[in-house]
């Protein structure tokens, strides 16, 4: 079993923090069921603004706004899976900063940073990478794909009352990630993931993410091309709240706009397109 970078070898610590069978249950979903259902509530392309606003529990806060596109190549592609891209808008000093991660079917992802300050593309780990000084890193922004970890249903639990399905990932080490475990609960009705905990590489919760289930929203989309069925009706949180354990400073994201399955285009996911700064 590949575990994420910087987890032990150790047997006993394997035993004692990660998952090696999921855990009895009588609707016989395992793991790997349930996050493609997860997965499977999204559209394969979508184009949204993200708006996140921090604070540190002082009165002092900071805002920061970015595009995001994803598109879906497994219909189109025997080595790229889908790519991502994500450009701030705001606030002026990270204007046309932008992101592009292609996660490949094998071996490591490509990841791209466009800096405005030096006018040149560069091949780094985007996932690490803070969003602009906020709690959120890129990783838990850019959609994440079956193929990046192993699945670990646990027992069933309640978030604030509501019942869940608890899925915990671990992360392979080609994805290079920053997290050893991700522990997912899920809402039964459709498939939203409204509780996320982050382990570090030395096996310390260090995040938190909360959605707000008050802000479900189902949006329509037009059938693709890998779709024969009828439009579907997917679900997505509008807002979330990450919060650091070590210090509670924490940033709130808001999709403020999303648009369902637009035409978006091979070359929308390019270093070329990277550099526009429209």
């Amino acid at each position: 079993m590949l575990l994420g970078a910087g987890a032990p070898t150790h047997p006993a610590a394997q035993s004692d923090f990660f998952p090696t069978a999921d855990a009895p249950n009588t609707d016989k979903l395992s793991g790997d069921d349930l996050y493609q259902r997860v997965l499977d509530n999204r559209f394969d392309a979508y184009d949204q603004d993200l708006q996140v606003v921090s604070g540190d529990g002082t009165g002092r806060f900071s805002t920061v706004e970015l595009r995001l596109q994803y598109l879906s190549f497994r219909e189109k592609s025997k080595r790229v899976i889908s790519k991502t891209i994500a450009k701030y808008f705001a606030p002026p000093d990270v204007r046309h900063l932008g992101y592009l991660v292609i996660n490949k079917q094998n071996g490591p992802d490509d990841q791209f940073v466009y800096r405005p300050s030096s006018r040149k593309v560069r091949r780094v780990n985007v996932r690490s990478e803070a969003v602009a000084g906020t709690d959120f890193s890129f990783e838990d922004v850019v959609p994440p794909e079956f193929e990046d970890g192993h699945h670990y249903r646990m027992a069933d639990a309640e978030v604030d009352g509501l019942p869940v399905y608890v899925v915990t990932v671990i992360p392979h080490a080609e994805t290079e990630s920053q997290y050893s475990k991700v522990r997912i609960s899920i809402e039964k009705e459709h498939f939203v993931p409204i509780r996320t905990l982050y382990w570090d590489n030395k096996q310390v919760l260090i995040k938190q993410l909360d959605a707000q289930v008050e802000s479900l929203e189902g949006f329509e989309g037009e059938v693709s091309e890998s779709e024969s069925a009828e439009p579907k009706t997917i679900w997505i949180a509008r807002r979330a709240r990450m919060t650091r354990k070590k210090n509670g400073h924490f940033s709130t994201l808001d999709i403020q706009r999303f648009a369902a399955n637009p035409e978006l285009r091979e070359r929308d996911f390019s270093q070329r397109e990277l550099t526009a700064s429209r």
